[in-house]
């Protein structure tokens, strides 16, 4: 009987959680819901593809923190990794927070950010299914070359998301399978998509590291 007073309230509490993470994610603005994925053109060691991610979800995106990229939220809430191009075709809009695309300074290693949509930093050139900064078109958006870490709620769903970071990088032929990109639109699903059985596994260390960071589905 104790067993079962125990369950039920683990199960309680996992419907209150439930509850209020589908409360805590904001409708779809400026059509949101109908721009495309900035996605990784190859698979790398995600089956799923990777995305370019804000950190946190739902209500605790933070539209002020760097971009990384994550497992593509294909079946769920995922207005924090959509993008459209303006219509000078010359910067990737996010319409879910007004704001562009943007390298936090033009050189290698810089940050991947939101900025006011116009500005210098914030104009690409897609050439080649890479994404080059207009300003200096030798830097190209380019993926880390590290394995793939399980994000903290990756370890506590079965989806087992996973990120990557993501940064402003030369362009060269090493690092071409990082900086191939596909905007596309998500897969219409209606529930998020299990990884598949075998994948590669993550590393230990960076997934205990990733504790420290904010927190994503």
């Amino acid at each position: 009987m104790r067993l079962l007073a125990i369950a039920s309230i683990v199960f309680a509490f996992l419907l209150i959680q439930a509850a209020h993470a589908q409360s805590a994610e904001p409708n779809p603005k400026d059509q949101a819901d109908q721009a495309p994925y900035i996605r990784s053109a190859l698979p790398l060691d995600e089956p799923r593809h990777l995305c370019i991610d804000l950190p946190g979800h739902g209500a605790s995106a933070n539209p002020n923190g760097s971009f990384s990229v994550h497992t593509c939220k294909d079946g769920m809430w995922n207005y924090d990794q959509r993008f459209r191009w303006t219509k000078d075709g010359s910067s990737l809009r996010m319409p879910q927070y007004g704001k562009c695309l943007a390298v936090s300074e033009a050189k290698a290693g810089a940050n991947i950010v939101l900025a006011a949509c116009g500005s210098e930093n914030a104009k690409f050139i897609s050439e080649n299914a890479r994404l080059k900064l207009q300003a200096n078109p030798l830097f190209c958006l380019t993926i880390a070359n590290v394995r793939s870490e399980l994000t903290p709620g990756g370890k506590r769903f079965p989806e087992r998301y996973r990120s990557r970071p993501l940064s402003l990088e030369l362009c060269s032929q090493t690092a071409i399978e990082r900086q191939l990109w596909s905007v596309t639109q998500p897969l219409d699903l209606k529930t998020a998509l299990l990884p598949p059985k075998g994948s590669l596994s993550v590393n230990k260390e960076q997934v205990k590291a990733s504790k420290n960071k904010e927190d994503r589905p």
